[in-house]
């Protein structure tokens, strides 16, 4: 399960404060959490473009987690068109390919909170 815990612009710094829980008794190896600007609506038929962004910065390393996994990763400013979606991939190292993905709404991004200094 994943979830978005806050979106927060500073200068020209966005934060995005993310939740992962694992509610299963295995531990939970990660193996590459990603972001990419992808179409929001794709036909069956239609080309799709996926367009990584990487992070600045992550407030803690990725590893490993039992239950809950919460980071916070800062993005340079960037804007997106309203009919895509800023796409978050979560996946494990081992061979069960647990893997959870979650998209991100341009508006949660415009709503994103002042951070105030």
């Amino acid at each position: 399960k994943a979830r978005l815990n806050k979106i927060a612009t500073l200068g020209d710094y966005i934060f995005i404060d993310l939740s992962f829980y694992n509610k299963s008794n295995i531990g939970y190896d990660i193996d590459q959490l990603s972001f990419s600007l992808e179409d929001k609506k794709i036909a069956k038929a239609t080309n799709s473009q996926s367009v990584p962004i990487l992070p600045e910065v992550a407030l803690f390393q990725t590893g490993s987690f039992k239950r809950l996994y919460r980071n916070v990763f800062v993005f340079k400013n960037f804007t997106f068109p309203g009919n895509k979606i800023l796409q978050v991939h979560l996946s494990e190292k081992q061979l069960s390919g647990r893997s959870i993905s979650f998209p991100v709404r341009y508006s949660d991004v415009l709503d994103a909170d002042l951070i105030v200094y």
